[in-house]
């Protein structure tokens, strides 16, 4: 065993360094990273929007496919860290990895070329969206384990930097591509708007990477495997319970722990493996409820940025450009206190240990959550805008199959022009100025095959819906009279508008009603909120008419599209905006990503270096199903705000304070242990 760490100390010794400190081979590393999540970090959107859209499927089917993915993660990342751990080991399985994400982009670029209704193009999307997963998977792992392996015992310090760096290569992949793929969006192929251009320069990004792997792989340090360590402990395992059953007997002494029955055929140093693994496993247990309450206050930040003013120096902020932002601020600060603020500490006798910075992190996290809380309270306190004198507030809401251009006239001028994105969530209202009271206006409308003109009548101090909806060829439009939300007690307001060329009636105990040609729009219908809600309605045929889970309180508007082979509707949510701005919101969105970072990379540290030699991968995939759990747990729930926000999060936030406690008594219980198992103070 000596002789093998001191074989694998002189080949780290001699490999290729920066400044005879950091690898070489670890710059490469993070130059992959950053190229590669530059060019995935679009991708899964894009399978998931033409998954939708080939099998016909409304985007409350979302957190099903994101349950399928994550699912697919988890289970490809366990087999494939063992299958590295055993027999493949970790050089070649990042190259696999890569290869299987190259098959995955190779597959959906020939897709595009396929016509969209065919067996072949749905076969090729699926395919695609499984070999994607099936390689991040794999992947992730054994990037972080191979990343460790370049650096000596002893470089504890440069060790923990790589991982920092790793972490934030990822967020500096994620602002490359929020820039770069709106930009590519815009291009044309075959005459309509597709993603080939960025799947083909992601394509030739991946093929970069896997060549660079492979050229520079004499710069690595491979570590040589030590097979059957995984079948070596599930074999003591084994032998531990069946020698316990065997000597049960009340005469028989007992030993100080349950696999210290393995001794007749285990020596103490294997048996101390099996118990770190133990001790491991017991230690991540906590963890997937932290990542599910993380996702749901990232969740929480999205839905309450919404309710925010993101206009700005004269531009109005989309949340992708400020999550920008916010990891770019997340790179600064991060790099100024490796480079500054954690050597001052240290000379000054203060030590940022693994443990340390995990507690910080949650604690981080926590402190982001009573500020998202204190906001809400903020927030609750403002009225909502309503228009004044000489004003109006007008949305669009677009469910025509293709994007609507409009331009509002007043005589002669353009009041208000607008492009009208189909088949969005959330619409917000646009101030209209009016001359009088009353005001006539020409509405011009018009895809890329049909101009529509028609006038519309608009009154101060109102609100208004223009409904679009039909077909590009041959589309129509219809003004909605919008009454100020009154539901209480929790009730959902939601108001039903039909887009179908027939009668469709509504029954109900409370009083049915019927849509018409001539009467599209229902009655305001109050809803509870306890559970998913459906209505009976009847065209030629009787169908149930999901509504869904409602938030507390919450305005919805329904638009019927489809009645065959089963009616479908689009569901648009009112999130009427405050007149509070969304730069509050930003310092508690940076103090949440470094939480969540130093709880990460700290995580990645932690798990690699006290993982047994032979298990590191294994290790690493479990921590990194942790993170996948979470999402699970999270996207399973199906949670719908049974309450009003602030006490939400109010609870949520007693929730984690609970979670950090429970984590920090088994950190000690397992620092304890693991000591008293080496000998030796480990932190």
């Amino acid at each position: 065993m000596e002789a093998i760490e001191a074989q694998k100390e002189e080949q780290l010794l001699k490999i290729k360094k920066f400044r005879n400190k950091f690898p070489v081979s670890g710059i490469i590393l993070l130059i992959i990273k950053w190229l590669d999540n530059t060019s995935f970090s679009e991708l899964y959107g894009l399978l998931k929007k033409n998954f939708f859209s080939h099998f016909n499927f409304s985007t409350e089917y979302g957190n099903s496919l994101d349950l399928m993915f994550h699912c697919c993660l988890t289970s490809m990342a366990l087999i494939s860290s063992i299958i590295t751990d055993s027999c493949l080991g970790k050089f070649n399985a990042l190259i696999l990895s890569q290869v299987l994400l190259l098959t995955g982009y190779s597959i959906v670029i020939a897709r595009e070329f396929l016509p969209e209704d065919t067996f072949m193009s749905m076969f090729l999307l699926v395919t695609g969206l499984l070999l994607v997963a099936s390689s991040t998977g794999v992947k992730l792992p054994c990037f972080m384990c191979l990343a460790g392996d370049q650096f000596q015992e002893n470089q504890v310090k440069e060790r923990n930097m790589m991982f920092s760096f790793l972490f934030l290569s990822i967020s500096f992949g994620e602002i490359f591509a929020t820039f770069l793929v709106p930009l590519i969006k815009d291009l044309e192929c075959f005459s309509k708007n597709c993603y080939l251009v960025y799947l083909l320069a992601s394509t030739c990004i991946e093929i970069f990477c896997i060549v660079l792997l492979i050229v520079s792989k004499k710069l690595f340090f491979i570590a040589v495997l030590k097979r059957g360590k995984i079948l070596e402990i599930f074999k003591c395992i084994q032998f531990a319970l069946v020698n316990q059953l065997r000597h049960c007997a009340l005469k028989i002494p007992r030993r100080d722990h349950w696999l210290d029955w393995a001794l007749e055929k285990f020596s103490e140093e294997q048996i101390r493996d099996v118990k770190i693994f133990f001790l491991l496993l017991l230690f991540t247990i906590p963890f997937p409820f932290l990542w599910a309450l993380s996702k749901k206050q990232t969740n929480a930040n999205f839905f309450q940025a919404k309710k925010m003013n993101r206009s700005l120096a004269g531009f109005s902020w989309q949340n992708d450009e400020v999550q920008a932002y916010v990891s770019g601020c997340l790179i600064i600060i991060i790099t100024f206190s490796e480079i500054c603020v954690r050597p001052i500490a240290k000379r000054h006798g203060f030590s940022f240990t693994t443990m340390r910075k995990m507690l910080i992190g949650m604690l981080l996290i926590y402190i982001s959550m009573l500020i998202t809380l204190y906001l809400e309270l903020q927030i609750e306190k403002y009225p909502y805008p309503m228009p004044g004198p000489r004003e109006c507030y007008l949305r669009v809401i677009n469910v025509v199959d293709s994007t609507i251009h409009m331009d509002l006239y007043k005589n002669t001028t353009v009041s208000y022009s607008r492009l009208c994105v189909a088949f969005k969530k959330h619409e917000n209202y646009k101030k209209i100025h009016l001359d009088s009271e009353y005001q006539n206006f020409l509405n011009k409308l018009y895809s890329s095959k049909t101009l529509k003109k028609e006038n519309i009548l608009l009154k101060e101090k109102e609100k208004y819906t223009l409904v679009l909806y039909g077909r590009s060829r041959n589309f129509s439009s219809l003004l909605i009279h919008d009454e100020e939300n009154t539901s209480g007690n929790g009730l959902a307001d939601v108001k039903i508008v039909s887009a179908l060329d027939k009668n469709i009636t509504f029954l109900r105990a409370l009083g049915s009603f019927r849509l018409t040609e001539y009467n599209r729009v229902s009655p305001s219908l109050r809803i509870k909120t306890n559970r998913s809600r459906k209505l009976l309605c009847k065209t030629d045929v009787i169908y149930w008419f999901t509504l869904g889970l409602l938030d507390y309180g919450g305005n919805y508007m329904y638009v019927i599209i489809k009645d065959t082979p089963i009616l479908i509707s689009w569901k648009i949510q009112t999130i009427e905006i405050k007149n509070i701005s969304f730069v509050w919101q930003i310092p508690q969105l940076i103090i949440f990503e470094i939480g969540e970072f130093m709880v990460q990379v700290s995580c990645m540290q932690f798990y690699y270096a006290e993982a047994v030699e032979g298990m590191k991968v294994t290790m690493m995939a479990l921590w990194l199903n942790t993170i996948f759990t979470g999402f699970l747990i999270d996207t399973t729930m199906i949670y719908n705000f049974l309450l009003p926000s602030w006490i939400d999060q109010f609870i949520f936030s007693s929730i984690q304070l609970a979670l950090i406690i429970i984590i920090v008594i088994t950190a000690y219980y397992y620092q304890e242990t693991i000591i008293k198992l080496r000998r030796k103070p480990h932190f």
